[in-house]
């Protein structure tokens, strides 16, 4: 505990002056009657503040400029503890607390604190508050009694009560965001406006806004808002609100009502409840007992452009002219009023005009009393592209509308159906309903049209809620109304982000090996699917016989192979040049390419990567279907892949089940173990979400349980089938001699090209491959571009840091052949990065894009085949009969 009492200082902090950053992680700080000459009556704090825990109490103290409690010149932040203000004052700004404040936690309380400018309890300038801030019974001179700030940011919690000042009786803020939490006022008063609370303009995007026996000697008895009120959630009430002027709950200039509001027993001049100049309204609005001595109980509206309110309903309110409503230009959706006296609306426009139908009447401007609007039949307008209706009957009864493509029915500032302004767009052919607000992510939205971005999609039914394809290239700017030219989902993609492959004109497609978030078009016919099934096999066996049939050649040798050396090379470099020409060619350039050799090129580069790497970009999805085993989906595709490996082994056990288990892993484990990873893809269709596991969409994760057992299921498989295959290997690798002379196969194969020291460093290759393929898995390269290059760095970069280290090769040509080919796929990584990046940059040229990814392509395909050229030459050399030449050791 520091405690200081009755302190004073001729300069700045009266008990406590500090110079540099200041933290609190816990216990008590206390100043009683503590003054300062300058600022700062008990704590000055020079260079900032961060309050993780504890408390502070400020009581009675006083300074002669800013903060008479406390002052911080910095910002401050509160993200967890307690500051208490009592009895303090200041004869400038903040009579308790002068600080910018961002606060993430904790509390604050202002009791009888006041100030001779701005800010009786609290001055800030800018201000974020998520913790609880409580104001009881300050005053300012100038403006907020409680609270003054230029720029508020609350998410928390805040009270005022009893406070007063000139102008903002407990709040006075230049520009408020209310984000979440509540407001709350109650018995404040202000000289001028805003009796509790006044604001140039106030955002309330959530939350609660409550006023309570809040008054103003002018106007805004509650609330008055000098530009703009936009109310878009929440809740705002004024109970016991009275201005002697005009608003005696709100006044406001614009008001955004987009969530319901209520006055109760509010009183002024004119506009008892409510005066603004515009509102647009779009949820209920209540006036229970409101009064005016003059005009407008409920409502009054001062503008002469148009208004519009969604619900309205006025009980028991009362004025001498005009006792729920005073408008010069108003358009109400639905009306209610319930034992409201005398003249009830006041000058309420409703005239409008058509060339195609038209009705009118001999009084467009209308005083009335209504009690309800009944609509009985339709009018149909849908061969149209507008119809009007003028409505001068004291109690009308009409029906609906039918409205034409581009149209729709409208309240504001007529009946009938209006053609979509600026902003707004009605894609149906025929519809009852309104024109629609532009959805966001549109590139071109008319009356009748809605084209939407890249990446983005509607549906027709929804317009209002555009969803993000988790695979862009399924989405290339569709339009609504469908059209042939632009669908809204590409061919072979359907549902909700296009993210579920479909059937599309009798062609079935289904997700391909190297990515769960694409489609790909299966085989027609019976010698297609033959030729696909022939190709997935032939790959397989091939790589699985020559791995065997080096392995088996290794224990029977007096030196280590050079071709067993540089095969295990070449796969890990397909691991990551498959990987990555397969990034590339999702670009919007690639996939634009008309050039015959550019794109023979790739697919040489694609077929070596993945003949080497086995791990295919054909569609074993599709190869299941060809069985009528389409339903299997993702765990039937997994199972393919065990089924094939698993046989491939036991077959080669007859003859030797160690280097059976040696090929398999080294083939088949990361294609294997990449299935699991495919498991746990998932994606958003949304920005507004909270960002948690559970707002995934994971449609592949095996239990019905919610996301997070699903992950946990695929992690904890994934993690033990990749042990104890690491484990298996580890254990082949130190089994024992076969003879004196030899080696077993497997053993030679996994530890003889490495030195002392180094047995074991082909686990590393093993574990590298897995990765690799893991990555890619994970983060699809449709989907996820930038973040599977980032993982494909990071492995490469460890491995070539491994090898640059420790050098384990016994040859040192072979630990420059695997830095070589570790180097060289760093720089594909960083070019395919280049080409993934430069697709989203307005500046890009296509000739810029062409050179690198012809050059990466070249490189793929140069390496592969230099490669394969190399090991066949080894290959042949190694089959010769000895003739007493030295090969090098």
């Amino acid at each position: 505990v520091m405690e200081f009492s009755n302190c004073q200082s001729q300069g700045d902090g009266g008990g406590f002056h500090t110079y540099g950053a200041t933290t609190q992680n816990n216990g008590q700080m206390k100043f009683h009657t503590c003054y300062s000459a300058l600022s700062g009556g008990g704590f000055y704090g020079s260079n900032g503040l961060i309050q993780n825990s504890g408390e502070m109490e400020f009581t009675n103290c006083s300074s002669n400029q800013d903060g008479g409690g406390f002052y911080v010149d910095s910002e401050m932040m509160q993200n967890g503890g307690n500051l208490e203000f009592h009895d303090c004052r200041s004869q400038g700004n903040g009579g308790g607390l002068f600080a910018n404040v961002m606060m993430q936690n904790g509390t604050m309380e202002f009791q009888n604190c006041s100030s001779q400018v701005d800010g009786g309890g609290l001055y800030v300038s800018e201000m974020t508050q998520n913790g609880a801030i409580e104001f009881k019974k300050c005053s300012s001179k100038e403006n907020g009694g409680g609270l003054y700030s230029s720029e508020l940011q609350s998410n928390g919690l805040l009270r005022f009560s009893h406070c007063s000042a000139r102008e903002g009786g407990g709040l006075h803020a230049s520009t408020v965001t209310q984000n979440n939490g509540s407001l709350g006022f109650s018995n404040c008063n202000s000289q001028w406006n805003g009796g509790c609370f006044y604001s140039s303009s106030f955002t309330q995007k959530n939350g609660g806004v409550g006023f309570s026996n809040c008054s103003s000697q002018r106007s805004g008895g509650g609330l008055y808002v000098a530009s703009e009120y936009d109310f878009q959630h929440g809740t705002a009430f004024f109970h016991h609100c009275t201005a002697k002027e005009d608003g005696g709950g709100l006044w406001v200039s614009r008001f955004q009502q987009q969530a319901p509001v209520s006055f109760y027993n509010c009183r002024a001049a004119i506009g008892g409840g409510l005066s603004a100049i515009r509102i647009n309204g779009t949820q209920p609005m209540n006036f229970h007992e409101c009064r005016a001595t003059e005009a407008g109980g409920g409502l009054l509206l001062q503008g002469l452009e148009g208004s519009s309110v969604d619900r309205f309903r006025a009980e028991n309110c009362s004025a001498a002219r005009a006792s729920a409503i005073q408008a010069r230009n108003l358009t109400i959706k639905s009306l209610v009023l319930v034992d409201t006296f005398n003249q009830t609306v006041d000058a309420v426009s409703l005239k409008v005009s058509t060339t195609s139908f038209h009705v009118s009447g001999t009084k467009p401007d209308l005083s009335m009393e209504v009690v309800d609007l009944q609509i009985d039949s339709d009018v149909d307008c849908s061969k149209l592209r507008e119809c009007r209706l003028v409505v001068t009957s004291s109690a009308p009864k009409l029906g609906g509308f039918q409205c034409s493509l581009g149209a729709g029915v409208a309240e504001h500032p007529a009946f009938g159906c209006l053609a979509c302004p600026e902003g707004y767009t009605q894609i149906e052919s025929v519809t009852n309903g309104p024109c629609r607000h532009c959805p966001e992510g549109a590139s071109l939205c008319h009356a009748a049209k809605i084209q939407m971005m890249d990446g983005l999609m509607l549906h027709e039914g929804n317009i209002s809620r555009p969803l993000h394809c988790p695979t862009k290239a399924a989405c290339r700017g569709g339009e609504l109304p469908i059209t042939d030219s632009r669908p809204m989902c590409q061919k072979g993609y359907g549902g909700e982000g296009c993210a579920s492959c479909v059937r599309d004109e009798g062609t079935l497609y289904l997700m391909p090996d190297s990515s769960v978030l694409a489609c790909t078009p299966c085989a027609p016919d019976t010698a297609s699917q033959l030729l696909q099934w022939c190709s997935f096999l032939g790959q397989r066996v091939v790589l699985f016989a020559v791995s065997a049939a080096i392995i088996f050649r290794a224990g029977h040798a007096d030196r280590v192979k050079n071709s067993g050396v540089y095969l295990n090379q070449l796969m890990s470099f397909a691991s990551v040049s498959g990987c990555v020409v397969t990034s590339v060619m999702q670009t919007e350039t690639a996939q634009t390419v008309k050039n015959v050799a550019v794109e023979y090129l790739y697919g040489i580069a694609v077929f070596l990567s993945d003949a080497v790497s086995g791990q295919g970009s054909n569609s074993s999805h599709c190869l299941l279907s060809y069985l009528g085993l389409e339903a299997t989906g993702l765990p039937g595709v997994h199972c393919l892949d065990l089924v094939v490996a698993t046989s491939l082994v036991l077959l080669l056990s007859f003859k030797d089940f160690r280097v059976a288990l040696v090929a398999g892993l080294n083939c088949f484990l990361p294609s294997i173990l990449a299935d699991f990873a495919k498991y746990a893809v998932c994606y958003s269709l949304e920005e507004d979400q909270t960002g948690g596991m559970e707002d995934l969409i994971c449609k592949h994760l095996p239990l019905p349980f919610g996301n997070l057992l699903g992950f946990l299921a695929v992690g904890a498989g994934f993690l033990t089938v990749f042990a104890v295959s690491l484990l298996v290997w580890i254990l082949l690798s130190t089994s024992v001699k076969e003879d004196k002379l030899h080696e077993l196969p497997h053993v030679a194969f996994l530890t003889n090209k490495y030195g002392e020291g180094r047995r074991y460093f082909e686990a590393e290759r093993l574990v590298r491959k897995v990765l690799l393929a893991t990555a890619a898995a994970f983060y699809p390269s449709t989907t996820f571009p930038a973040l599977q290059m980032t993982g494909l760095t990071v492995i490469t970069c460890a491995s070539m840091c491994l090898y640059g280290i420790f050098h384990p090769y016994r040859q040192q040509i072979w630990n420059w052949s695997e830095l070589g080919l570790l180097a060289t796929a760093q720089l594909l990584i960083a070019m395919a990065s280049a080409v993934i990046s430069n697709e989203e940059q307005w500046n890009k040229t296509e000739i810029g894009q062409m050179s690198m990814i012809v050059t990466l392509g070249a490189i793929v395909t140069a390496v592969c085949s230099v490669f394969m050229v190399k090991i066949a030459m080894e290959v042949w050399h190694e089959r010769r009969p000895a003739d007493g030449s030295s090969h090098p050791e």
